[in-house]
């Protein structure tokens, strides 16, 4: 009967180890892990907008957050896989001008279907993507000069398609897809969610996702290794084309009208939100969550501001000062060898 006591007291004084062990290795994980500290972040700047004003934790304005943080990130996870390369795409705000009015005009003066429109916003992202991706490939200039240059070929072509004017007057049906609910969940939430959800898959889970972070991290060695780094190259670029011009087709659903003028700045926010998110500059690391979470605290910022009365001007300010503070971070932890 002792025996039995002391085994069962030896048995439960074990597991009550291995549980302390296994709760204090999650801990040290979640503490380490840059996305926690993001996440953190994210939540005392939500805690603060929701005492500072009234506004903040109504359904409406929930609401409007929610579709204003997906669609940047929708555009962000695609800059996400440039970054990783150790690339960057300037062009993403004219890309979702362009398909911005690609859509318009085949939907309203071409009186197309509505799933035409929609393949003709997507086919402009990849277009320009490949073009993007070709030219740095072939002629070996680097990627900030070449779609720093697209970033005016794009949004002149939308100029010259429109004459400058908006495209108003779409077909009811396609405005749910940036106005109405699925399940009582916006429909831009839930895409985004979709778009996430592969966009991990694709980059933890296949071998070209890792290629990508391998590409990255050390070239030289991926080509000796036999990755076609070209190949990789061109299709990233066309993914983060693709995605931009995914957040523009459901842009003009929301807005009910297509712009020449949009996604003015839209660089500036992928950008900042890959950065905020952990990723390196450098190339090779980076996550989804965490782009995420930058494009979520990026919304919440520009949205606190608004509901706080501070000039609209002064959100630009606060991104491009975030971003250089998280740049600046990056490089001294890479430097330091964190």
């Amino acid at each position: 009967m002792s025996n039995n006591k002391q085994t069962e007291a030896a048995t439960a004084g074990a597991n009550g180890k291995a549980q302390v062990s296994l709760g204090r290795r999650v801990g040290s994980y979640l503490i380490n892990t840059r996305e926690a500290g993001i996440a953190v972040v994210v939540i005392l700047v939500g805690l603060i907008l929701a005492l500072s004003t009234d506004s903040f934790f109504t359904v409406a304005n929930l609401q409007i957050v929610a579709r204003i943080i997906s669609l940047n990130a929708i555009m962000a996870i695609g800059m996400t896989m440039v970054i990783l390369l150790g690339d960057i795409d300037l062009s993403v705000g004219s890309i979702v001008a362009l398909a911005s009015v690609i859509t318009g005009f085949v939907l309203v003066p071409l009186g197309m279907p509505i799933g035409v429109g929609f393949l003709a916003g997507i086919l402009t992202g990849v277009l320009v993507g490949l073009i993007n991706g070709g030219l740095i490939v072939k002629t070996g200039v680097p990627s900030f000069i070449v779609t720093l240059g697209m970033m005016g070929v794009a949004r002149g072509f939308a100029l010259v398609i429109t004459k400058g004017s908006s495209i108003s007057g779409l077909p009811r049906p396609y405005l749910a897809l940036g106005q109405g609910f699925l399940v009582g969940i916006p429909i831009p939430v839930v895409i985004m969610g979709v778009v996430a959800i592969a966009a991990h898959i694709f980059l933890s889970r296949t071998a070209t996702g890792r290629h990508i972070y391998f590409t990255g991290s050390n070239k030289e060695a991926a080509l000796l290794s036999g990755i076609n780094v070209s190949r990789i190259k061109v299709l990233v670029f066309v993914i983060c084309g693709a995605l931009a011009a995914l957040e523009a087709v459901i842009e003009v659903s929301r807005m009910s009208t297509a712009l020449p003028a949009a996604g003015l700045g839209y660089e500036l926010t992928a950008i900042g939100a890959v950065i905020i998110g952990g990723a390196s500059f450098l190339g090779g690391e980076g996550t989804i969550l965490g782009t995420l979470l930058g494009a979520t605290l990026l919304g919440l910022l520009a949205n606190g501001l608004i509901l706080l009365g501070v000039s609209a001007y002064w959100q630009t300010v606060f991104s491009g000062s975030i971003i250089i503070l998280a740049v600046t971070l990056d490089m001294w932890r890479q430097r330091r060898g964190i």
